[in-house]
């Protein structure tokens, strides 16, 4: 079997970046930072659902656990619908989508209503996850620089204005989960739909050519990105799913504390993120991802033993750091893997994403439930984050892959 240099598909030394790629670049910024928005605006709201709606913390963890799954099989359509439709038009309806399921959400009053809303919110969610980072892959080949992680620190810049959205609201509005999603119901999709029309044309459709759409993406050398990004994103939904109960129950934080967790996640995720380009390019992947995986192992240790919930903020935010990085250079490396782009490898990593939070999001819920005391819980997210260390080398970009 032929062997390729996995640096191979990346662009001439000196690019032409024309007024095309910087429009595609800017629209993708902000679909990055909506879905960031979005996401956070509702799983911020986790604990203020489950008490609106009386659901019980068994049926929480198991509405945590279906979500990932069918954004795992939103991901795969997408990654179908990209080869007739192209990854612009798919991203644009699915973001779209999402906006209206929150907005579905923030105004449901019963626990049977949720259940097609949650359903709605997963599939498009992983529609936009694989979409916006296949026009990620594709404008970083383009560009022949890592411009990739400051795409996920605009995901981040969203994230935490939506939690902090989330929390202000709290504050001064109880009705947060229905004014909240319809404001930004109303505000952001039409800066969706304003920008759209400039993301990046011809990723992933009928302008590929046979031969392209038949080249098979090895599952092999794949191996270890997408074990990276899965522990990435068990450890980001354990904060995101998480964070809050603990904060609450266990360390008896007030509501603006708690609901401002991921927001306190998000502010160092977002600086690793836009600072993590100049990073790669200098040191390398590997070095910058096993350097971010001890930073992740040692926030959850500190969030395990925080005595106080300011404490707990400060790992939350050593967490943030750590993962800052993963996941953005697991795509950049998928990227490396289809030259044609044909969006396949993208997708299957993309899997991954929701392999880890469907472990992440309901296991120390579910073991709290079953009566398992709060703080050793996190020793598991902090074992796990082990083996991102372990599985950095498939961030090499000088390895050779199976074609």
């Amino acid at each position: 079997m032929a062997t390729t240099d996995a640096s191979a598909s990346k662009p001439a030394a000196h690019p032409v970046v024309d007024d095309v790629l910087r429009r595609a670049r800017g629209a993708t910024f902000v679909a990055f930072g909506a879905q960031g928005f979005a996401f956070a605006a509702l799983t911020s709201e986790v604990a203020n659902i489950q008490s609106r709606l009386k659901i019980d913390d068994g049926t929480l963890s198991i509405l945590l656990a279906v979500v990932p799954v069918i954004a795992g099989v939103g991901s795969v359509l997408a990654g179908m619908l990209v080869s007739r439709y192209s990854t612009s038009v798919v991203l644009r309806y699915c973001q779209v989508l999402v906006l209206f399921a929150i907005l579905l959400a923030g105004y449901t009053t019963s626990f049977v209503l949720m259940l097609p809303v949650l359903a709605l919110f997963g599939l498009v969610l992983g529609g936009v996850d694989a979409t916006s980072n296949m026009q990620a892959v594709a404008l970083q080949k383009r560009y022949g620089r890592s411009i990739i992680l400051a795409f996920h620190g605009a995901w981040a810049l969203g994230a935490f204005a939506g939690s902090a959205a989330a929390s202000l609201t709290a504050k001064f509005d109880g009705k947060v989960y229905s004014n909240l999603y319809l404001g930004s119901f109303i505000v952001i999709v039409p800066i969706l739909l304003a920008f759209g029309p400039r993301l990046l044309r011809g990723i992933g459709d009928e302008t590929l050519s046979a031969e392209s759409k038949t080249i098979k993406i090895p599952w092999k050398p794949m191996g270890a990105i997408c074990a990276v990004i899965a522990m990435a994103y068990l450890g980001d939904s354990t904060v995101s799913s998480a964070g809050g109960v603990y904060m609450e129950k266990e360390l008896m934080a007030h509501g603006w504390q708690y609901t401002a967790v991921y927001a306190v996640y998000s502010v160092p995720l977002m600086i690793g993120r836009f600072s993590g380009d100049k990073l790669t390019d200098r040191f390398g992947g590997v070095l910058i991802a096993r350097t971010a995986a001890v930073c992740a192992v040692l926030g959850f240790i500190v969030v395990g033993i925080a005595p106080d919930a300011w404490v707990a903020l400060a790992g939350f935010a050593i967490v943030g750091l750590g993962i800052s990085v993963m996941a953005p250079l697991t795509f950049a490396a998928a990227g490396r893997l289809d030259p044609h782009e044909t969006g396949i490898a993208v997708a299957r990593l993309n899997v991954f994403n929701y392999v880890g939070f469907l472990l992440g999001a309901p296991l120390l819920t579910s073991l709290w439930q079953a009566g398992m005391p709060y703080r050793p819980g996190w020793a598991i997210p902090c074992g796990l984050s082990v083996l991102m260390f372990v599985f950095a080398y498939g961030f090499n970009e000088n390895r050779t892959v199976p074609a």
